[in-house]
């Protein structure tokens, strides 16, 4: 059995979405009228969200980049994918809790980010596995848990990849936009 300690980057991130998918479950599971524990859970799930994002820019993606073919956006639409669910959190933290936009945010935050999560493993997780070692990928998930208890669990105020602009809202909660995103 592995343990926290020792899981490989590609474990260490399969686990990170599993956590949140059950962090957005038990907000799923409480009730409207308990503002304080709604807002409470809002916001670890979204410091841990943000906290794993950061994992995977350093981390996975610049694997993912190397193994995939030349003009390939694998890379680039995650980003995107990245940068909209920080807008996300960041409107998610100035939504009052209890409102009807907090509901909305949470709602679109749980399902884009569980969407993106099930992307990674299937697209680009697999990809990654086939290239490296398995002492590397033990080394790297090494780092990717220091990344994640380094990293400011607040979104920075905008991506690497610059694809959305800081504060700009959503469109009715869809991410990216044009043939390439997800789910189009």
């Amino acid at each position: 059995m592995t343990t926290h300690d020792d899981r490989d980057l590609l474990e260490q991130l399969t686990a990170d979405h599993t956590a949140l998918r059950a962090r957005f479950g038990e907000l799923a599971g409480t009730p409207l009228d308990d503002h304080a524990r709604r807002r409470e859970r809002a916001d670890a799930a979204s410091a841990a969200l943000v906290e794993h994002l950061a994992a995977e820019e350093e981390h996975l993606y610049p694997l993912v980049r190397r193994s995939r073919p030349r003009g390939d956006t694998a890379v680039d639409d995650a980003l995107a994918a990245h940068a909209a669910l920080q807008a996300l959190v960041r409107e998610l933290s100035r939504a009052r809790a209890g409102s009807t936009d907090f509901d909305r945010l949470l709602t679109v935050l749980a399902k884009e980010a569980t969407r993106h999560f099930a992307q990674e493993e299937a697209l680009l997780f697999e990809a990654v596995r086939g290239d490296l070692s398995d002492h590397t990928l033990d080394a790297l998930g090494d780092s990717a848990r220091r990344t994640e208890a380094a990293t400011s669990s607040t979104p920075p105020r905008s991506s690497r990849s610059g694809a959305l602009p800081p504060d700009r809202p959503l469109r009715d909660g869809i991410l990216g936009s044009g043939p390439s995103s997800p789910g189009t």
